[in-house]
C-alpha cells in the first residue's frame, strides 16, 4: 500500500501486533489485501469519509470519532475521504488470534475467522485503544509486560465479539495454588532489572498466557504487570534507604531506563519524588 498520504506516524511493535498511530490526508485507496488483520480506530472529528468498502460491505457514510472497521486478512477494501484524520490501526498477526484461541478454548485454528466490520462501535476496543495510545505517548515502567497483557485483552475481546464462531473459554479451576507460582515469584524477582515478557512467564508456570494471567491474578489479587510493577517500587525503596546509588543508577536496577518515567511512577506509588525519600534518608 502507498503510504505517501500519512503525514505523521507513531508505531510500536509487540509479537504479533503492530500499533500504529497516524495522520491521513485526504485519498483514495483501492486494497487487494494482506496477510494481516486490519482493525483501525477513528481518534478525530470532522471525518469527511466518501466510501469504506470492506470485502462484499460497503457504506458512503462518514465516520464519527470512536467508529472502527476491520479487514480481515486476505481481504480487498476501498477507502475514499477527503478530510486529515487521525487513526489508530492494530496490524494483527492471523497467527496470534488462533493461537490465543487454542490457548483459551481449544478450538481449531481453521474455526478462527474475523469478521469483517464497517462502523463498529465498541467501548471495550475505546478503552484498550487509549491504554495503547498512553502507551504510545509516554511508555511506562511495565513496559512489554504491560502491552503484552493489554494484547491479550484485545486479542480474547476480538474473538469473543467479532469472529463467525466465539470460542468458549475454557475454565481449569478457580484459583492457582501460591506455592505453584513460587517459581514464577522467584524468577521475576531475580530479573526485575531485565525486561520481562508475559510469554517467558507464562512458561516457567507452565500455563498459556491467557489462563496464566487470570489464575495470576485469582492467586496473588493483582494482574502480573501490576506485580512486577510494585516488586520494582518496592526495591528502588530499599535502594534509596541503602543510599549506595544514585537515582539515575537505582532506576536502571529497578528495570526503568527513562529516569523520569521511574521518577513519576515513584511518586504515583509512594506519594514522595525518589529525590524527597533520598535526601530525607540524609538528614
Amino acid at each position: 500500500m502507498n503510504e505517501a498520504w500519512i503525514s505523521q506516524r507513531r508505531t510500536f511493535q509487540l509479537p504479533g501486533l503492530t500499533t500504529d498511530r497516524h495522520v491521513s490526508a485526504p485519498n483514495e485507496l483501492d486494497f487487494t489485501g494482506c496477510n494481516k488483520h486490519l482493525l483501525c480506530l477513528l481518534l478525530s472529528d470532522g471525518n469527511q469519509q466518501k466510501m469504506t468498502r470492506i470485502g462484499e460491505q460497503e457504506s458512503p457514510k462518514p465516520q464519527i470519532k470512536g467508529d472502527f472497521w476491520i479487514c480481515p486478512a486476505q481481504i480487498s477494501g476501498l477507502w475514499a475521504w477527503n478530510s486529515t484524520d487521525e487513526s489508530l490501526m492494530f496490524v494483527i498477526d492471523p497467527l496470534l488470534l488462533s493461537r490465543t484461541a487454542q490457548e483459551v478454548s481449544g478450538l481449531d485454528a481453521s474455526y478462527v475467522e474475523l469478521l469483517s466490520t464497517i462502523g463498529g462501535r465498541d467501548r471495550q476496543i475505546q478503552a484498550i485503544a487509549h491504554l495503547f495510545q498512553t502507551e504510545l505517548d509516554t511508555g511506562g515502567i511495565g513496559e512489554s509486560l504491560y502491552t503484552e497483557s493489554l494484547t491479550q485483552v484485545l486479542i480474547v475481546h476480538l474473538l469473543r465479539q467479532y469472529c463467525t464462531l466465539q470460542p468458549k473459554i475454557q475454565q481449569i479451576g478457580e484459583s492457582y495454588p501460591q506455592q505453584r507460582l513460587r517459581p514464577v515469584l522467584d524468577y521475576i524477582h531475580s530479573y526485575l532489572d531485565q525486561p520481562l515478557h508475559l510469554a517467558e512467564l507464562a512458561a516457567v508456570a507452565g500455563l498459556s498466557q491467557y489462563h496464566f494471567c487470570r489464575l495470576f491474578k485469582q492467586s496473588i489479587g493483582i494482574a502480573p504487570y501490576q506485580y512486577v510493577l510494585q516488586q520494582r517500587m518496592e526495591k528502588a525503596k530499599e535502594l534509596l534507604r541503602q543510599r549506595k546509588h544514585k537515582i539515575a543508577e537505582i532506576s536502571l536496577l529497578v528495570g526503568c531506563t527513562d529516569q523520569s518515567r521511574f521518577a513519576r511512577q515513584f511518586k504515583k506509588h509512594f506519594g514522595v519524588t525518589p529525590g524527597l525519600l533520598l535526601d530525607e534518608g540524609n538528614r
